[in-house]
């Protein structure tokens, strides 16, 4: 079967935003990358040449989950994300854990490799946006722990929530929408609560007008994005 090519800046324009028109014009025509779709279900992640740069996500939502013995955490990865999910020891631990990856929604992965590297090399914004583009993973993982120590599980799941409808969220007249099917189990893996716990402030924040559902099962977040400096002074905080 044969794998669909497609201009990579076409699929994804945003990379391109910080060159000039005839730059982008040229790298438009020149990187090409290959597609593949990935089914719902678990994922095992393919073996790929070490000059790739990575899986970008046009569409589609994945989870990758961290286990550390009984204990585990979830990290959402959607549209615009560049996964690189072969490399499981980057970081060395005498306490190793697993990492297991879920596509939620069927998703569209094209594969940024060590050709399609090798051409972007030759410009320096063009690296410098795919670069942003995975650092920018490690800042909304940095984001989701910080929500983590809310001690009350509704504003860790408030937090939460309104994160991912900031990264892939849309404004309707309703409110503002977060685009995935999002199960009790797995919001509780990302807040780092029981489900059953979640399933609770899941209802409290309904009864509260903080949250509905939509036709497709989807959550609404109602009103403004919570304020969490109201009455307190923003501390110093570390860059990631």
């Amino acid at each position: 079967m044969s794998v669909p090519v497609v201009h990579l800046l076409r699929a994804e324009p945003d990379l391109a935003e910080r060159m000039d028109a005839q730059a982008r014009q040229q790298a438009t025509e020149l990187i090409r990358v290959r597609v593949f779709r990935v089914p719902k279900g678990a994922w095992q992640p393919p073996e790929i040449d070490h000059g790739t740069i990575g899986l970008l996500l046009l569409d589609g939502l994945m989870v990758r989950t961290v286990h550390l013995g009984p204990v585990s955490s979830a990290e959402v990865v959607g549209p615009s994300d560049i996964v690189r999910p072969w490399e499981n020891d980057l970081i060395p631990s005498l306490v190793p854990a697993v990492t297991d990856w879920r596509v939620l929604e069927e998703a569209r992965v094209a594969l940024i490799d060590g050709r399609a590297n090798m051409l972007i090399g030759r410009w320096p914004e063009l690296s410098a946006a795919i670069g942003g583009r995975m650092l920018r993973r490690t800042r909304s993982l940095a984001y989701l722990m910080a929500a983590q120590h809310f001690v009350r599980v509704e504003d860790r799941l408030l937090a939460t929530l309104w994160h991912l409808a900031s990264m892939w969220g849309r404004v309707t007249p309703q409110g503002t929408v977060v685009p995935f099917r999002l199960t009790h189990d797995m919001l509780a893996g990302i807040i780092g609560a029981r489900r059953p716990t979640t399933t609770i402030a899941i209802r409290s924040l309904t009864d509260q007008g903080c949250l509905a559902r939509d036709g497709s099962r989807h959550y609404v977040l109602l009103g403004d994005p919570p304020n969490w400096w109201r009455g307190r002074r923003p501390v110093a905080q570390l860059e990631v």
